[in-house]
């Protein structure tokens, strides 16, 4: 559910900046911004005073919902010349200039759909202005600023940046954000919000939480406190000087540098103050203190998976851990081949099939690295990472270096074989037998390995009338032959016994998921209603759980299955659907009611 849009701002960041770093690198533009905001209209006046050097023209985008009412170079009024989907300013030289713009508009009204989610909007429960929506005059290249925004009181505001000062009084609410580094544009959310604060050695956190969530302000200002504690004593120092929390009207959940910005109805759940904002904290350091090279791929979003949510099941216990491992295998096992994708591949998370890559198989991916060089190593080398690379850009190759630096050795066959190519091993058991001998027992086993090219190391655990015992195999070919002797009688073998390997399981250890249908294209949808409202919001029900676009049918009049269904009826019609499917009622299922169930 937890999604970010940094990956967007950086996208295009990346196409622009190598044109720029082509030529020349000029120094970060700095933007003196004043903004006036009145949430209940959506009326809106900025006043971006910005300083330049190094370039003899200024290209901006500017948000279509924005007019520019003045335009200034070094106090002489100018116009700006459209250029396709930009706007340009023609300067007297490559020295120092002063560009100033006077701007107004009217914030479009929060819509519906994917694509609001995306853009800004106004409503009298909150304003979202993201950084990448050229909300101020914006080329696309890092930059430094100080931003006040004030609104009518009882709206708060706050934004991206260090908070330095703020200011109430009967009418209005002033607050001015600051950042000294170049960072990407700010972003900016108002909305009646009560206030809640703490200061943890030295820094300030924050919710913004609207009044029927003040009751959560202490929980949450706990949970991000320990959070950011874990992940400063594993990684280093916190990068920023304050941790905001808001509560959004919109139904997001969305991570910027220094705060996140989550749907009111998704925070009173318990799973947000739980892996889920421990995901977003991290992300202060994966995705914002060290940004993402995309060109290479996205390493941040498995990273801070590994981090965050794994971790805190490993501290519930190997078997919790090893829970969450099964469950991203059997996702794996779900995507189809043809949408399966390299590692590299992947940038940000569109659909499904994204997140089973990029989140789960990479997250899957540092396990095994860890795995691989022992927890000692691999703790060093994400310092040393963090170390190098913080306020920067980084990329998996930047990453790798770290980690052959603490290891002492080189990885490139470990990330060329994960990163490079779609896939994963598919282990399976050979020939094997027993045989008695004069002081025990011989075990021979063989391991198939039909994808050629993988090197894994292959836990194995060997259980005897005397106990258990541990080995690991490496597997690097098509065939490998192990032998073990033991004086005890054995009993059974386990291979991979805590899903420590990234592979396709077996069909033995694929049990139906709701994956299966939802990443599946050729799934059908069965929508068996009467009542028009019901049919109408369950195919929009469909539209939200499939990832791709639903394809609706009927049931086939035999009931024959060809294809995975899912079939969305209400209870007194289900047992009949079920009887033509030659299905029967999952125990447990309610009869009779309004509660709404779902099962594979």
């Amino acid at each position: 559910m937890i999604r970010s849009f940094r990956h967007i701002l950086a996208a295009f960041a990346c196409l622009a900046s190598t044109a720029l770093f082509a030529q020349s690198t000029p120094a970060p533009a700095r933007h003196d911004i004043d903004v006036v905001l009145k949430p209940a209209t959506g009326a809106i006046t900025i006043n971006d005073r910005i300083e330049l050097e190094g370039r003899s023209r200024y290209r901006f985008r500017l948000a279509p919902w924005l007019e520019i009412d003045s335009l200034k170079v070094n106090g002489e009024t100018v116009q700006a010349q459209r250029q396709e989907h930009e706007q340009v300013v023609d300067l007297p030289d490559n020295r120092r200039h002063v560009v100033e713009f006077s701007l107004r508009g009217l914030l479009p009204t929060r819509g519906q759909g994917r694509e609001a989610k995306m853009q800004s909007s106004s409503g009298p429960d909150g304003v979202y202005l993201p950084g990448y929506d050229d909300w101020i005059p914006y080329a696309s290249e890092p930059i430094s600023y100080r931003l006040k925004v004030t609104v009518p009181q009882p709206q708060r505001a706050v934004a991206t940046g260090k908070l330095v000062d703020e200011i109430s009084d009967d009418d209005v609410y002033q607050a001015v954000f600051e950042v000294a580094q170049a960072a990407e544009p700010p972003s900016l959310f108002a909305g009646p919000y009560r206030i809640g604060e703490r200061i943890t050695d030295g820094l300030r956190l924050r919710t913004y939480f609207h009044a029927e969530l003040v009751d959560l302000s202490d929980i949450y200002l706990d949970a991000a406190a320990g959070y950011i504690q874990r992940y400063s004593q594993s990684i280093g120092a916190y990068p920023y000087a304050d941790f905001h929390m808001i509560s959004a009207p919109l139904p997001v959940g969305l991570g910027f540098p220094n705060l996140t910005y989550v749907g009111r109805r998704v925070l009173p759940l318990p799973f947000m103050r739980g892996r889920s904002l421990a995901h977003e904290v991290l992300h202060n350091w994966w995705g914002n203190g060290v940004k993402v090279d995309y060109a290479s791929g996205n390493w941040s979003e498995g990273l801070t998976t590994f981090m965050a949510d794994s971790a805190l099941q490993r501290d519930k216990g190997k078997a919790a851990a090893r829970g969450m491992r099964i469950k991203w295998l059997r996702d794996y096992a779900a995507l189809p081949e043809n949408r399966d994708r390299p590692v590299r591949a992947f940038t940000s998370k569109q659909h499904q099939a994204a997140q089973v890559i990029g989140y789960n198989k990479v997250a899957f991916i540092f396990h095994m690295l860890q795995l691989e060089i022992g927890g000692s190593a691999f703790d060093a080398g994400l310092r040393l990472f963090w170390q190098r690379h913080k306020h920067g850009t980084a990329g998996w190759r930047e990453l790798r270096s770290a980690f052959e630096q603490a290891a002492g050795r080189d990885l490139g066959w470990f990330f060329t074989q994960w990163l490079d190519r779609r896939g994963a091993p598919r282990p399976s058991l050979g020939a094997h037998r027993l045989s008695r001998v004069d002081d025990g027992y011989v075990i021979s086993v063989e391991i198939l390995q039909p994808v050629s090219g993988y090197r894994f190391r292959l836990p194995v655990l060997l259980a005897t009338a005397n106990g258990r015992e541990r080995h690991e195999i490496t597997i690097s070919d098509s065939l490998t032959r192990v032998e073990w002797k033991t004086s005890a009688k054995p009993e059974f073998i386990h291979f991979d016994p805590d899903s420590d390997v990234f592979r396709l399981l077996q069909r033995s250890e694929t049990p139906p998921i709701l994956r299966d249908v939802t990443l599946n294209a050729g799934a059908v949808c069965v929508i068996a209603a009467e009542d028009e409202t019901f049919a109408g919001i369950a195919r929009e029900l469909a539209a939200k759980m499939m990832d791709v676009a639903p394809r609706f049918s009927t049931l086939p009049v035999d009931g024959a299955i060809e294809q995975p269904l899912l079939l969305v009826t209400t209870t007194d019609r289900l047992d009949a659907q079920l009887a033509r499917l030659n299905l029967k009622r999952p125990a447990g299922l309610p009869a009779v009611g309004h509660s709404a169930a779902a099962w594979t």
